[in-house]
């Protein structure tokens, strides 16, 4: 089967959950399909030159007003390129990963084209399908004033041959949610009608060296938090609990933070580790990869997982429960999905790092009951691992084919 797929980044350019994770599809499926991955064209600086990805489509920033002012322009020029992919690869199925960041127009054109669509919607962007879009949401009749008067020009625009974009119409669709959660928090938009829906928990290849990890668990105690440095991933959370745990738990533990952030981000976090008093008990590597990572794995005696936003599915669980690390987790967006409060992870309310430090405590003393935990998620991150991922992927493809052919 030829298969179209569209995506805003793909590896190299980012290399977050969602972008891991569909590489390691489009790999996958490669084995037994003919793929074309169609991208934006942000990042390609970094690509080598061999990349088989087409990255052409314009990249757009919404609240940037140069790319506002070129929506038309760019949502006509991802039209025009889309229509030219189209033909030239004829696919049998178009698989949408991600339109946040370009012309919403392009994912009009696939709808429109009579191929079978289907979405992997892995965050929330989904749910504002044209009505975020810096042309499209324009294309609806409403707005007053200024804005009035900038929506009747692009409604204007979008008369030009070439474009004519309706968002206003229901296509059919299959989509595949990465949790219950972000299923009922981004919602189905107006301009898609499901003809096939499932809900399959994220995954990607690379997790396999966990399996199996030699353990070795630090003393004193190490904390091991891995992402992005950014306060809506809640390191800073991580950092009060640490000094919560000293001081209301009597227990003393060095917390790794893992990862990288905004210029700057590491010295603030260090700042407030030291207003707190525990500067000497928090270690910011920065982003660790390969023996580096698997290290600070095995020596951890606990990983915290402290989101604060509605984190769609978090893939660090995974991780943790395959390398039989305890685990604490927020109360946020789909990580109990991941793993299930009090079976397999210690779970506190997002933003309360008093319950946080309650929950290590309870995970770093140890006992019959903190091994029976680890046992479990265990099993659990076997069944969230990337083959069972890919089978059940399969298995969507094929439904969502017949049921849009239908």
């Amino acid at each position: 089967m030829r298969i179209l797929v569209l995506t805003n980044l793909y590896p190299p350019v980012v290399r977050g959950g969602y972008e891991v994770e569909c590489r390691g599809v489009v790999e996958h499926l490669r084995a037994d399909h003919d793929v074309v991955v169609l991208a934006s064209r942000h990042g390609r600086e970094q690509c080598p030159d061999d990349d088989p990805v087409r990255r052409e489509l314009p990249w757009v920033r919404p609240n940037v007003l140069r790319d506002s002012l070129l929506a038309g322009p760019d949502s006509l020029r991802a039209a025009r390129i889309v229509r030219r992919v189209l033909a030239e690869v004829r696919p049998e199925l178009i698989y949408v990963w991600n339109g946040a960041g370009m012309p919403n127009a392009a994912i009009a054109v696939l709808q429109d084209s009579g191929v079978p669509v289907a979405f992997r919607v892995c965050e929330h962007w989904f749910g504002r399908l044209y009505a975020d879009d810096v042309f499209t949401r324009h294309l609806t009749p409403g707005e007053t004033g200024l804005r009035g008067l900038w929506a009747r020009g692009m409604r204007a625009f979008n008369r030009l041959p070439g474009l004519r974009v309706d968002p206003s119409r229901a296509r059919p669709a299959a989509v595949s949610w990465n949790s219950e959660h972000l299923r009922g928090a981004a919602g189905m938009p107006p301009a898609v009608r499901a003809v096939h829906e499932d809900v399959t928990l994220p995954a990607v290849p690379g997790t396999e060296p966990l399996d199996g990890l030699a353990r070795a668990p630090a003393t004193p105690a190490r904390i091991l938090f891995a992402g992005r440095l950014e306060a809506f991933k809640g390191p800073q959370v991580a950092i009060r609990a640490l000094a919560a745990l000293r001081e209301r738990h009597d227990l003393e533990a060095e917390l790794v933070l893992a990862g990288e952030g905004e210029p700057g981000r590491a010295e603030e976090l260090a700042g407030l580790a030291r207003q707190l008093g525990v500067g000497d008990h928090v270690r910011l590597p920065g982003r660790l990869a390969g023996e580096a990572f698997r290290a600070e794995v095995a020596a951890a005696s606990a990983w915290v997982v402290p989101s604060v936003w509605d984190e769609p599915a978090g893939l660090v669980c995974t991780e943790a429960a395959l390398a039989r690390v305890p685990v604490v987790l927020s109360r946020a967006g789909g990580l109990p999905e991941m793993l299930r409060p009090d079976e397999h992870a210690l779970v506190f309310a997002r933003e309360d790092h008093e319950g946080c430090a309650a929950a290590l405590a309870a995970t770093l003393r140890g006992g019959q009951e903190v091994d029976a935990r680890v046992e479990r998620a265990y099993a659990r991150g076997r069944e969230l691992s990337f083959g069972p991922y890919v089978t059940a992927m399969d298995a969507f493809l094929a439904d969502a084919v017949r049921a849009l052919r239908a």
